[in-house]
C-alpha cells in the first residue's frame, strides 16, 4: 500500500465500501508512486477497514520523474527550514541572555554611579571643612 500524505486532498469521497463510512482521498508520496491519488478508508488507521482504490492513473515516465524531484525538493526545503528554526531559536536564546547581561551591568553600573557620587560628596564636605577652618 502506498504512503499516506498527512492530509486529506478534498472532500469525501463519492465511494462506500464495507465498514460503511466514506472513503477519503489521500495522495502518496512513496517513490513508486509520487503523487498518485487513492481513496481508502477514513477511519483511524487502527480500525480502518481494507478498502483501497486508486483515483487516477499510475504516473511514468518523466511525470514521474518530475513529481518525484519536486517531492524531494519540498522534503529539501522543510529540512533546511527545521535547521533555519532551530538556529533563529539558540540565537533568540542568545539575545535573552546578553539582555540580562545587559540589564545587570547597567544595575551595576547605577550602584557604582551612587557609590562615587557618594565619595564626591564626602570629598567635597572634607574641603568645604578644610576651607572654613
Amino acid at each position: 500500500m502506498a504512503t499516506l500524505s498527512t492530509s486529506s486532498v478534498g472532500s469525501a469521497a463519492r465511494f462506500i465500501y464495507d465498514c460503511g463510512k466514506r472513503a477519503k482521498m489521500y495522495t502518496s508520496w512513496s517513490l513508486k508512486n509520487p503523487g498518485r491519488r487513492f481513496y481508502t478508508c477514513c477511519q483511524n488507521p487502527d480500525n480502518r477497514c481494507d478498502y483501497f482504490e486508486w483515483y487516477d492513473v499510475e504516473v511514468d515516465g518523466i511525470n514521474g520523474d518530475v513529481i518525484t524531484h519536486l517531492n524531494n525538493r519540498r522534503i529539501f526545503l522543510e529540512e533546511k527550514i527545521n535547521l533555519l528554526e532551530e538556529k533563529i531559536s539558540v540565537l533568540e536564546q542568545d539575545i535573552g541572555k546578553k539582555k540580562e547581561k545587559k540589564i545587570a551591568l547597567k544595575k551595576k553600573n547605577g550602584q557604582y554611579m551612587k557609590v562615587m557620587f557618594g565619595v564626591n560628596i564626602f570629598f567635597l564636605a572634607m574641603l568645604l571643612m578644610e576651607f572654613i577652618k
